[in-house]
């Protein structure tokens, strides 16, 4: 009777170890020597801190390991070598660009609900010659364009590049006012019960909190009234839908910049009157943010961005208001 034994060569253990003295040993101070999926081993560059911002994207590097790698500090650069802003805060060198595209070399890829900036930083030696290539640490920030999401986790909409650091900044931000004039410069309490004649102009103002102004720009999709504050209640009366406005509505400014504006005439359908709106960011480089309104139209496909319903009220009416 024979038995079959299963014998691992010698050899092999040597060879992996050595493999991984010679694969380690090429890593360097900025970098991590992992263990892929069983097959081999690698150097994995250490991830900067990363601050996305909603006006400046900030990378961190300690001053700890730039002085134990030979870079100098105060030769780093983003994509654009005009773009060299850095500060020291503590034992880390904090280098900032603003948060723009083109801007410092910065580039913006957008889908239907994120926003993605990205650059490089690039270091190079204190003994810098001619010659010499820096080291750069790639990075990217992730900005949701909804307001409104179910899920506390970013899902990251894109497959970032090997060794890029990447970040989530915070989220858009939209508000609605009522104003008392045409010229939307003096708008009602926030909150508060306000009182109209019947038949008197509403002013609405819509306006978005982005820092890159021209890349974006607010839409009004659907705004409506309800005589309750609840945005999903189904008897509406629309003053804008599908972009356009309704009977006697008049769009004052939409699709142009961060701020829109309409103004509508009060109807006394309710005693207590709310208005709400459906509002997106629109990348006017990607797609038409204005619309051309008929009777009879199909609606276009756009790269819009839906934020979180907007509401306003109550307002009420009185025939006279003495």
């Amino acid at each position: 009777m024979s038995t079959n034994f299963f014998v691992q060569p010698i050899a092999t253990w040597p060879t992996v170890q050595m493999s991984t003295v010679s694969v380690c040993a090429t890593c360097g101070v900025f970098d991590a020597c992992v263990y892929n999926y069983s097959t081999s081993w690698r150097c994995v560059k250490k991830v900067p801190e990363l601050v996305c911002g909603r006006n400046l994207l900030q990378v961190g590097l300690l001053n700890v390991h730039l002085e134990a790698f030979g870079l100098d500090a105060s030769s780093a650069h983003m994509t654009d070598s005009r773009c060299s802003a850095h500060r020291e805060h503590n034992v880390t060198v904090w280098y900032q660009v603003e948060r723009r595209i083109g801007h410092c070399g910065n580039t913006l890829k957008t889908n239907g609900t994120h926003a993605v900036y990205s650059n490089s930083l690039f270091v190079y030696p204190v003994d810098r010659r001619n010659d010499t290539q820096p080291l750069s640490f790639p990075f990217s920030c992730v900005y949701p364009l909804e307001t409104d999401s179910s899920l506390d986790v970013p899902i990251i909409p894109f497959s970032p590049a090997d060794h890029e650091v990447v970040g989530v900044g915070s989220k858009a931000s939209a508000s609605m006012s009522l104003y008392r004039h045409a010229n939307y410069t003096d708008p009602y309490p926030a909150g508060k019960l306000v009182t109209l004649l019947v038949g008197s102009t509403l002013h609405v103002g819509v306006s978005v909190e982005e820092s890159d102004a021209k890349t974006f720009v607010v839409v009004l999709e659907d705004c409506y009234t309800t005589e309750s504050p609840n945005y999903d209640a189904l008897t509406r009366t629309y003053m804008i839908l599908n972009r356009c406005p309704q009977t006697q509505v008049r769009v004052e400014e939409s699709g142009s910049s961060l701020r829109a504006s309409f103004s509508a005439p009060l109807r006394g359908d309710y005693m207590y009157t709310f208005v709400h709106c459906r509002v997106s960011l629109c990348d006017k480089k990607m797609s038409s943010c204005t619309s051309v309104c008929s009777r009879r139209r199909s609606r276009s496909v756009s790269m819009s961005i839906p934020l979180k319903p907007l509401t306003i009220g109550p307002i009420t009416w009185a025939q006279n208001l003495e």
